[in-house]
């Protein structure tokens, strides 16, 4: 890792994540304009099903501003560019790369198998796989948690919310 790297845990900021935190501000800022026709929906003085969806793509519009905003700053704050990668810096920046891939891989698939498997057997298996894809091995966790995370996120929707699950 590069000396910076090694003080502040962080690799150097580099051009694709400006464009993908751009695309990230685009993508949630259309989806948001959007889904405003949902704001109307509901009872008068009551949070209608439209507040929570419309909450969550504000909320991620608003964080994806911010990250585009220091990803930019970073970018332009680089000096010149440093000696070539290590082998060492290699095989991390590859080890990084094949875990995102897992990760939206186990994510596609669950958006995939929700509406023949039932959402809840559903994040039961998504949790274990995202769980492995992310390099977890300790057994118990990768016993407890999807129990616990599908236990949770049943107990918030479906009891307090009240949303159907698929």
């Amino acid at each position: 890792m590069p000396p910076r790297a090694l003080e502040t845990g962080r690799l150097p900021m580099n051009k694709s994540e400006v464009i993908f935190f751009g695309i990230c501000v685009a993508f949630f800022t259309f989806m948001l304009y959007s889904g405003l026709d949902l704001a109307g929906l509901g009872r008068a003085g009551e949070m209608g099903s439209g507040f929570w969806p419309l909450t969550a793509l504000a909320a991620s519009a608003l964080l994806s501003v911010v990250l585009l905003l220091e990803s930019v700053r970073k970018f332009r704050r680089q000096t010149a560019p440093g000696p070539d990668q290590t082998p060492e810096e290699a095989a991390e920046l590859r080890r990084q790369r094949i875990t995102v891939t897992l990760s939206v891989v186990c994510f596609l698939a669950y958006l995939v198998a929700i509406p023949w498997i039932g959402f809840i057997l559903g994040t039961l298996l998504f949790v274990l796989a995202f769980a492995l894809a992310l390099g977890e091995r300790r057994k118990w966790v990768l016993i407890v948690s999807p129990f616990l995370v599908t236990a949770i996120i049943v107990a918030v929707f479906a009891k307090f919310i009240t949303i159907p699950f698929p």
